[in-house]
């Protein structure tokens, strides 16, 4: 919208948020000030801030679930126990890492470990220093370096890991 005031053009703009709110801005700007200071006067009223405010309250209870659904799902609900099951998944993870009854194996190509299979190693390793399978420990570390591509982190993992068994077996 434009309108004439003392023989300056000011010039009007409604903005529209998405949430269905209005925020009314003014913006003068006189045709012979574009050489002066050369910025828009922007003025923005505080009632409108305060009625956007207003309008942002939250329309869904904190507690949306009734009572009745809340009891039906703690009834339903069971922890997840993990037994001691970790070092048969990583064999069905990484297949490669099934060896014959004579221990070592190398293969080519090298089997490339994800981040899930990195993981479970580190879960297998702990689970088996814990039951304190110490050489069990020592020869998965073995195949893995023969199996798998080791990258730095994990290859420092498998060494700290084999020394730290040694040194277990060493005391035992």
């Amino acid at each position: 919208m434009l309108l004439q005031s003392r023989g300056a053009m000011l010039e009007t703009f409604q903005i529209s948020f998405s949430t269905n709110q209005n925020l009314a801005l003014k913006v003068e700007h006189t045709m012979a000030d574009d050489t002066a200071d050369g910025l828009f006067a922007i003025e923005v009223g505080a009632d409108d801030y305060a009625e956007t405010a207003a309008n942002d309250a939250p329309k869904v209870s904190r507690t949306f679930q009734s009572e009745a659904d809340f009891q039906a799902q703690k009834a339903s609900y069971t922890a997840q126990i993990d037994g001691d099951g970790n070092y048969e998944k990583l064999l069905k993870a990484v297949p490669a890492l099934r060896t014959s009854s004579d221990g070592d194996c190398a293969i080519e190509p090298k089997v490339k470990l994800g981040k899930r299979d990195v993981a479970l190693v580190g879960y297998t390793v702990g689970e088996l220093y814990y039951d304190r399978e110490y050489s069990r420990v020592i020869q998965l570390c073995k195949r893995l370096r023969g199996v798998c591509q080791v990258d730095g982190k994990l290859g420092e993992s498998l060494e700290r890991w084999t020394a730290r068994c040694e040194d277990r077996l060493k005391d035992s």
